[in-house]
């Protein structure tokens, strides 16, 4: 009988949450609220999710650096990321690859080490962290993952076995579940719409993606039941659309400007991202960094890019319609 191989378990986990978010994107832009309720959560994690997968899919059956792949998954998402949510997915997977560097087997330590860097790269990266967002799941996860490993260590248990890396992703997956739940109470925007936060539904998908896969399980279909909004498949529309555009693009930056310019960014708008694409040969050196901000017109966000750098892929759009306004010559596709 002919052996068909399989993708490395990581590669797999890519694909896999790249399933969940297109089977879950339609429900998934029907109710976002936060920050905008502009109906493209779902597509926008998607989108991201299948450029990460996309990057890495080619890879041969055997072994791989964990941490290597999640780089170029990483780089692959930031470079084509669109909205808010798509763009803080892309900033936690990136995240969680330099601690995975040189692993080619995934362990509960090496996890929880994974994803502290990618809560602190997902904070760093927003000019207003909030929570009852995608930031509370991440933050709970982290927590869950750390808890475990407690307590197999006060249990006198291996920590890195494959035991407990079981235990831990699918209590990660539990906590993650009541996370999501809380997301309604924590933001008045979802409190008076009555729903959980869209992007938290996602990364929620995401991280039973990475449980199935570790499990060598099916995704629980179960998973979304009685959450308020997704799995009544409704469109919240009591927070209203105040108008307004969204701007993104890759520019290349020094740390310094890219400081600088996150500064005045917040100074014009709101719900910004900037986070670089890849590591530079040294801490100051120029490196490609990813922007997203809500803004009511876009030509001062232009002018502030303008005069930062050369900006490339340079993108706006319509915040009510969700979908592009236009591209601009710079990159633009």
């Amino acid at each position: 009988m002919t052996h068909t191989p399989r993708p490395p378990r990581i590669v797999r986990w890519l694909a896999c949450s790249e399933q969940l978010l297109g089977q879950a994107a339609e429900r998934l832009n029907a109710f976002n609220v936060f920050p905008v309720p502009d109906a493209d959560t779902g597509s926008n994690m998607h989108a991201t999710m299948a450029a990460a997968h996309a990057a890495v899919d080619c890879q041969e059956d055997g072994p791989v650096d964990i941490g290597a792949t999640l780089a170029r998954a990483g780089a692959a998402a930031l470079s084509s990321a669109q909205g808010n949510s798509g763009t803080l997915l892309a900033v936690m997977v990136a995240g969680m690859a330099d601690p995975l560097r040189g692993l080619e087997a995934l362990t509960a330590p090496a996890l929880a080490a994974a994803l502290h860097r990618a809560d602190t790269a997902a904070r760093t990266a927003l000019s207003d962290p909030r929570e009852g967002t995608m930031l509370s799941v991440l933050g709970v996860v982290r927590q869950s993952v750390a808890q475990t490993l407690r307590r197999a260590v006060a249990e006198d248990r291996p920590v890195e076995t494959r035991a407990v890396l079981e235990e831990t992703v699918s209590a990660c997956v539990r906590d993650a579940r009541t996370a999501v739940e809380a997301t309604e109470w924590q933001l008045d925007e979802l409190s008076r719409a009555a729903v959980v936060d869209a992007g938290a539904v996602g990364l929620l998908l995401v991280f039973e993606a990475l449980r199935a896969v570790m499990l060598d399980e099916d995704p629980d279909t179960e998973l979304t039941e009685g959450l308020h909004g997704y799995a009544e498949g409704i469109t919240a529309e009591a927070a209203g659309a105040e108008g307004g555009v969204e701007v993104m693009c890759t520019i290349e930056l020094d740390p310094i400007g890219a400081a600088t310019l996150r500064h005045r960014l917040t100074e014009v708008g709101d719900s910004v991202i900037v986070a670089p694409t890849r590591r530079g040969e040294d801490s100051q050196s120029p490196v490609p960094w990813r922007v997203h901000v809500h803004v009511p017109q876009a030509e001062a966000v232009e002018s502030l890019l303008h005069e930062a750098g050369e900006p490339q892929d340079l993108r706006v759009s319509d915040l009510t319609g969700g979908h592009d306004d236009h591209a601009h010559a710079h990159g633009g596709r």
